[in-house]
């Protein structure tokens, strides 16, 4: 009985696992079918299924300019030249570093991409929102990015950073969940060391070309760490009320020269008080006042 209901249950669960692989490669598989179409000149179909496949919601930044581009090609090569403009112009605005994947492409379907790229439409609007983190401790940054427009055209959004005074920055990719990218700044140096770390963010097409940019290199934005156990000294111990630790400890030696002082002065008082008549010799007496 146990068997039967684990064969039910594989049986079952096969076609969605199928399904899911299946999906995850449905992007690419499709855009080898197009490619295939426009091989065997059967353009029409190409161009059919390419204005499809762009319809489709599940597509990241790379795969919709792949699309375009096999769109383009195939208006190209269908002779269509008004048509292929449009989406040449659309695909540059999109990522205006793209290049040609096919190498072995035509001399005329080159040649389009090239005009194409020359005359360099408006890049699409990329937007971002960034607030630089203040920490009261020694921790790695948490770094957070928003893309509020044009993340259809964004394959990722990057920070150039450097610390130590190093004089080259280094990349991290912030990992992307929808419209926000997060990622961690590393730590250098000692921890009883200040750290400052200086950094931009970039937002990229799928070419590296950036979209969109918050500081730059002459002008980084700057995240300052805290030495550690710097938020504990920054708060003054106390004793009481209104009197800091530190005060209290600057102020004992006034006290005790003041109790010395008091003891000395009894102490000679003292010694006057007890003390024998100076004998009177044959010079006669001298009386000494206070």
């Amino acid at each position: 009985m146990k068997r039967a209901l684990v064969v039910i249950l594989v049986s079952l669960s096969l076609p969605w696992l199928v399904g899911s692989g299946a999906q995850a490669q449905s992007a690419a598989i499709s855009l080898a079918e197009i490619r295939e179409q426009i091989l065997y000149a059967r353009y029409d179909d190409a161009i059919m299924a390419a204005r499809r496949f762009l319809e489709r919601e599940d597509l990241g930044a790379s795969e919709r300019a792949l699309g375009l581009e096999v769109l383009a090609i195939a208006h190209v090569a269908n002779r269509d030249q008004q048509a292929a403009d449009a989406t040449l112009r659309e695909l540059y605005r999109r990522d205006p570093g793209h290049r040609l994947s096919d190498g072995d492409a035509s001399p005329l379907v080159q040649g389009a991409f090239q005009r194409a790229r020359e005359r360099l439409p408006a890049t699409i609007d990329v937007r971002m929102t960034h607030e630089v983190p203040t920490l009261a401790g020694r921790e790695s940054p948490l770094v957070e990015v928003r893309v509020t427009e044009g993340l259809e055209a964004v394959q990722e959004v990057r920070i150039a950073y450097r610390t130590g005074g190093s004089p080259r920055f280094a990349n991290l990719v912030l990992n992307a969940d929808g419209e926000i990218a997060r990622g961690r700044l590393p730590l250098v140096g000692g921890p009883q060391e200040e750290q400052r770390i200086e950094y931009f963010v970039l937002a990229l097409a799928p070419s590296g070309t950036p979209l969109a940019q918050i500081g730059d290199e002459a002008e980084p934005l700057v995240i300052v760490v805290p030495p550690a156990g710097a938020s504990d000294r920054a708060v003054p111990l106390t004793d009481g009320p209104g009197q800091p630790q530190e005060a209290r400890r600057s102020k004992w030696w006034i006290g005790l020269l003041v109790v010395v002082a008091a003891a000395a002065g009894a102490g000679v008082g003292l010694y006057f008080a007890l003390r024998d008549d100076a004998p009177s010799g044959t010079l006669g007496g001298v009386g000494l006042q206070f």
